[in-house]
């Protein structure tokens, strides 16, 4: 494992940024994957000057540790605001740890780094946990880290797992 450094992601981590939002994907996905959505998400952050100065679409950041060719953690944020103020702040929509990577420090090295990156802007930041494994020891790493402000739930109809298994 490399050392818990946060850098921001370049186009040729391209190939390794996709292999870990896919195993991201397969443990923790709530909804159907739309690769193309996905594909201009990540390259919007990935050649961010290649956006007309005109669109005014999400400009999202991935941040990852690790060396090109072998990343073992990202995370994807955004600058965004809720529908009912014109405030802006930080959008956590993503931090993951390869499987294979989960005894360092990288998830605390990522909420870290959003946390620095909402000191140095000034805009709040909002992270959360949504998980299908291991879900309150992500919860709980988080509630050391950042204030508590509440849940996420979803209900699919009537479709529902057991939700016990969801927090194991």
């Amino acid at each position: 494992m490399t050392p818990s450094v946060v850098r921001i992601a370049r186009e040729g981590d391209r190939a390794e940024v996709w292999r870990l939002l896919l195993q991201a994907f397969r443990e923790n996905g709530q909804f159907t994957l739309k690769a193309e959505k996905v594909d201009w998400f990540v390259s919007r952050a990935l050649q961010p000057h290649l956006i007309p100065e005109w669109d005014m679409g999400a400009r999202p950041i991935i941040a990852v540790i690790g060396f090109p060719g072998a990343l073992e953690a990202l995370l994807l944020m955004s600058i965004d605001q809720y529908w009912y103020t014109d405030e802006k702040h930080l959008a956590e929509y993503l931090v993951y740890v390869d499987p294979e990577c989960r005894r360092s420090n990288h998830a605390k090295a990522t909420v870290e780094w959003m946390k620095h990156q909402s000191d140095i802007t000034g805009l709040p930041l909002l992270t959360g946990v949504i998980s299908n494994e291991r879900t309150e020891a992500k919860v709980r790493l988080y509630r050391r880290l950042v204030p508590y402000i509440g849940a996420f739930f979803l209900y699919r109809g009537g479709k529902n797992a057991d939700s016990s298994s969801l927090a194991a």
